[in-house]
């Protein structure tokens, strides 16, 4: 007869993980909105492109991304500091 999951030691160590995760899913929720008024103003008052604030803006929406599908079990796989960074390219689209 196979044990329940909760009877599980590595469900223990994910909801751990989820727990701290959810942690600091807000706190880069919180760092997504400072730069993103950044920008914003940035884009307001002058003529130049924020370049280097918009690639953090999209790596930190990378990593909220990778985040959510940690929680929500799309993904066993741990974001950053299991992972590197999420790299974007400035090219790249939003």
């Amino acid at each position: 007869m196979s044990k329940p999951g909760y009877a599980d030691q590595g469900f223990w160590f994910r909801v751990i993980f989820m727990l701290i995760y959810w942690v600091v899913l807000n706190v880069a929720v919180t760092v997504f909105g400072v730069l993103l008024i950044l920008v914003s103003l940035v884009k307001l008052g002058s003529k130049h492109e924020p370049v280097m604030l918009s690639s953090w803006l999209k790596a930190m929406t990378a990593f909220i991304g990778q985040i959510f599908s940690f929680l929500s079990f799309g993904s066993e796989e741990k974001p950053f500091p299991f992972q590197p960074w999420p790299q974007v390219d400035a090219d790249e689209e939003a």
